[in-house]
């Protein structure tokens, strides 16, 4: 092949990568503009002052394309591209903050809720225990935790009201222990595949009988999370509530799993 017959060649490659991109370009623009209709109905209808995350929707939209991606598309790279869009979509909504603590200053946490959580601003506050009682006056805002820390006692004191674990960071991931938790009031919804997380007094062990999928410790008090959708009345909850009072075990939230992508 000669010079000019590889320019050639490259040119076309590039003529058709142009029109894929202006192909994008008109996709994006017709999904935000149907993403306004959203807006509309929910000034409508009075429910604007509410959370406009929905964790449940989003779960299962990005779960709906996992599914169907070619294997050359990478799975962090859907992940990336979506969440831009969704937190988009959700911005355009309702203003929206995440509140942190000051505890969070590990590089890694940051990457994570910068990838997350995209352009939606973030503050910080001195202690989990200001971030909670900011929640749980703030309907419409979220927080980020580390699983293991000193929110899990706050938390069971009553601190965050009627905020409750939505979501775990990151969305692509396994059984292991997720390193950061979202906290806030939007609607917990099941997808099918789900985790209750779970709070008490003492040790991991002590809720080997639910057989947790994870579990995570701060002093004397424990998070974990179980398989499925559950409130505290329902079983195996309820039972191991009567049978270990001393634990004063309550259900933290509900949200949907993390992506597990096949190896």
């Amino acid at each position: 092949m000669t010079a000019s017959s590889k320019d050639s060649a490259l040119e076309e490659i590039r003529r058709e990568i142009d029109a894929i991109d202006d192909g994008l370009l008109d996709l994006l623009g017709r999904r935000i503009q149907t993403s306004g209709r959203v807006r509309a109905v929910k000034s409508a209808t009075g429910t604007l002052a509410t959370s406009p995350i929905r964790p449940a929707r989003e779960a299962l939209i990005l779960k709906r394309l996992m599914a169907r991606r070619e294997s050359q598309v990478p799975a962090d790279l859907l992940v990336r591209l979506w969440r831009v869009i969704l937190t988009s979509s959700s911005l355009a909504q309702a203003p929206i903050v995440v509140h942190i603590s000051e505890s969070l200053r590990s590089t890694d946490h940051r990457v994570l809720i910068a990838d997350h959580f995209c352009a939606t601003p973030v503050r910080e506050h001195a202690e989990e225990r200001q971030l909670l009682a900011h929640l749980a006056t703030s309907p419409g805002e979220i927080g980020v935790v580390a699983t293991g820390s000193v929110w899990i006692e706050d938390f069971l004191k009553g601190g965050a009201g009627s905020a409750r674990v939505i979501g775990m960071l990151p969305v692509l991931g396994g059984r292991s222990v997720p390193p950061l938790l979202v906290i806030g009031q939007a609607d917990a919804q099941p997808t099918g595949e789900d985790t209750t997380i779970i709070l008490s007094r003492g040790a991991a062990e002590d809720l080997a009988a639910l057989k947790p999928n994870w579990s995570a410790t701060h002093g004397s008090h424990c998070v974990a999370g179980l398989d499925g959708f559950l409130t505290e009345s329902d079983s195996p909850l309820a039972t191991f509530i009567q049978s270990h009072p001393q634990l004063g075990l309550r259900v933290a939230g509900r949200c949907p799993n993390q992506i597990e992508v096949p190896s």
